[in-house]
């Protein structure tokens, strides 16, 4: 199990080495950000966190940075998709996960991989990611839930008040030059029966 910042960045970045995928600077940086001021867990896995694990009422998101074992041939076997597909966040409490999806001769996508099945691309752009990241969902769990405010969605599961992440916030604006937007859902780059993520794990699994 790794124990410090450095040795999860190491053994992170080796996954996309071993799949000769890159895996985008801009966001390399935000994760940087995020790992060099102590945003840090060490449990049952090293993560790095969105929000700020020192904090006294502890952790209130379930978004963070991972490296998920065997999630790709859980959902589709061993047909050679591990190369094609990297999760690196987990999105909800229930086992969602986001994922860079790289096919060649295509721009890399970032791509949602539901719990209950639901898929889709959530961001065309590192920049777009981050942004959807700094605005403080405690959650993602589908298209629905980014029609929400993540104020709307923290309301829903605590008494106390909303407080943003500041310093994901601060990371975004200045590795995007734009704040995170108030909702998502607006700019997701493909509506329901368009998303070619969708198509793909469709056809892939016969679904």
């Amino acid at each position: 199990m790794t124990t410090t910042y450095a040795e999860f960045r190491t053994a992170f970045l080796a996954r996309f080495e071993a799949a000769a995928v890159a895996f985008d600077p801009l966001l390399l940086r935000f994760m940087d950000g995020l790992g060099a001021a102590g945003h840090v867990h060490i449990g049952g896995e090293t993560v790095v966190t969105i929000e700020d694990p020192t904090r006294p009422e502890g952790l209130t998101s379930d978004v963070y940075f991972c490296q998920p074992p065997d999630l790709v041939r859980h959902w589709f076997g061993e047909g050679g998709y591990d190369d094609q597909i990297i999760p690196f966040l987990h999105a909800s409490s229930t086992g969602s996960y986001i994922a860079l999806w790289q096919v060649e001769g295509q721009p890399q996508r970032y791509v949602f991989l539901g719990d209950e099945g639901e898929c889709l691309t959530l961001a065309e752009s590192a920049s777009d990611l981050i942004r959807l990241m700094a605005m403080g969902y405690i959650e993602i769990y589908g298209r629905n839930s980014l029609a929400e405010t993540p104020e709307e969605q923290f309301e829903d599961s605590f008494d106390e008040e909303f407080t943003p992440p500041d310093l994901a916030r601060m990371l975004c604006l200045e590795l995007t030059g734009q704040a995170p937007p108030e909702s998502f859902a607006p700019h997701l780059p493909y509506g329901p029966g368009e998303d070619p993520f969708d198509a793909f794990v469709t056809q892939v699994t016969g679904g």
